[in-house]
């Protein structure tokens, strides 16, 4: 399905990264992987059945200068699959402005924003390209004591609109907004509230699993979804 297509994943080395390089690997793509975790490339070697197509780099892509420096020979890419991000409770106190605000929008938002202008013209060298950027829940539904990191989501959801309708019909640009994930993530939710409690809201009465996040990103990046844009 990729062959010779080259995707960037950020926040590969996560709990919804490990398994969508595992299946991007799997079906020929070359990945380009990002992740502020040093030890990344020991978490995703052994789980991939190619390591030859895996390139890990550990950055925070923090300005446009850590993208070039990463990204700036790569003249064709098919994909871009944005997972970083943090999760940092905020009491909406003083001083949050500057120990949860600003880095939670830089992690979620504005390095995204860096990144896409670093490579948006390998991008649109390539046919058909896509971009997948991973929200939460959280943007539409609110999460109580995560106030800057459900701004940080909804600001993702209004990036992907306006891309789409600006990079059409040359990249398409999704969006997937998960619930509550069997990751480490949201750990902190199930401390505070109770898994029972969370699980209750849940029609499924269970959580999601990262490999189900994952199938859905491979749909979106995959030739079925060749008039899914926005």
């Amino acid at each position: 399905m990729f062959d010779g297509k080259t995707i960037i994943v950020t926040g590969a080395s996560g709990g919804i990264g490990v398994p969508l390089v595992s299946r991007l690997i799997d079906l020929g793509a070359r990945v380009i992987a990002i992740d502020v975790n040093p030890h990344g490339a020991e978490i995703l070697v052994p789980v991939i059945s190619d390591a030859s197509r895996l390139v890990y780099h550990c950055s925070g892509i923090e300005d446009e200068a850590a993208c070039h420096a990463i990204l700036g020979q790569e003249e064709h890419l098919y994909g871009l699959v944005h997972l970083a991000g943090i999760f940092v409770p905020d009491d909406m106190a003083s001083g949050d402005v500057e120990t949860v605000y600003d880095p939670v929008m830089a992690a979620n938002i504005r390095n995204l924003y860096a990144l896409y202008a670093t490579v948006r013209h390998a991008l649109l060298n390539e046919t058909g390209a896509r971009v997948v950027l991973v929200s939460s829940l959280a943007f539409r539904r609110g999460a109580p004591g995560h106030t800057a990191y459900s701004a940080a989501k909804g600001a993702l959801v209004g990036m992907a609109s306006s891309l789409a309708r600006k990079e059409a019909p040359h990249v398409l640009v999704n969006v997937v907004a998960p619930g509550f994930i069997d990751t480490t993530m949201p750990q902190q939710i199930f401390a505070k509230r109770g898994i029972d409690k969370v699980l209750g809201e849940i029609p499924m009465k269970r959580l999601g699993t990262a490999d189900e996040v994952a199938s859905v990103i491979q749909f979106l990046l995959g030739p079925e979804s060749a008039y899914v844009t926005g």
